[in-house]
């Protein structure tokens, strides 16, 4: 239970545990968070990062409330109930850049107006890749870029909430928005959770600046723990 303090967390398992930050900043490096029962709470906590961690087989992730500009990167979440709940009150940004969400029942869970950036993730075979659910409508929308949304039940659910979609690819929706494309992606080897893509894939260098489409594996140390 952090209070009012500055916490760094590098290299460390948890399993079946509860943390619950408030009032400070918190970077989770190079972790593995295994069956959790409970969110990891971050209310009104500043800046936090969450860096190359693993989140499988747990129903609840993370939850953010009355939290500013907090970045999720280069991080896996597998076979969750859910990855993420963003209550309300958030301010400034939630960034979620590089990272791989699979199996999970609803990835991201949506329900504030802050400012959401969702760039060059790649999200695979969930039941809702993301859900927003407003009691209004707001003039802001969430930004997808770079994205790979392959095999999803639903790809969004949201009501009273937008999201601008552009250099992404997606084999079950016509993405509205620009530069968008309607195909499978086409990965390496699913089996051996090798999510880069083919030579052949069409999200070779679709993406802004010539870059690839979805996740770069590549980036993500925290993979090799899982099971081939």
């Amino acid at each position: 239970n952090n209070i009012d303090n500055d916490v760094q967390i590098s290299d460390s398992f948890f399993q079946k545990s509860v943390i619950k930050n408030t009032n400070n900043s918190f970077i989770l490096n190079n972790s593995v968070l295994y069956k959790l029962n409970n969110y990891i709470y971050n209310d009104s906590v500043k800046n936090s990062i969450i860096n190359n961690c693993l989140l499988i087989d747990s129903k609840k992730g993370f939850y953010y409330n009355k939290s500013f500009n907090n970045n999720i990167i280069n991080s896996i979440f597998i076979n969750n109930k859910n990855a993420f709940y963003i209550n309300k009150n958030n301010t400034g940004y939630i960034k979620f850049y590089n990272n791989l969400f699979i199996k999970n029942n609803i990835a991201i869970n949506n329900l504030d107006s802050c400012q959401l950036y969702i760039i060059n993730n790649t999200f695979y075979n969930n039941n809702t890749a993301l859900k927003g659910l407003l009691n209004k409508k707001i003039s802001n929308k969430i930004i997808s870029k770079n994205n790979i949304y392959d095999n999803n039940t639903l790809n969004f659910d949201l009501n009273k909430l937008n999201i601008s979609n552009s250099y992404c690819i997606s084999n079950t929706d016509t993405l509205m928005g620009y530069y968008n494309i309607y195909s499978s992606p086409l990965y390496i080897n699913i089996k051996k959770h090798n999510y880069n893509l083919k030579l052949n894939s069409p999200g070779i260098r679709s993406g802004i600046n010539n870059t690839n489409l979805g996740v770069n594996i590549n980036d993500i140390n925290i993979i090799k723990y899982l099971k081939y």
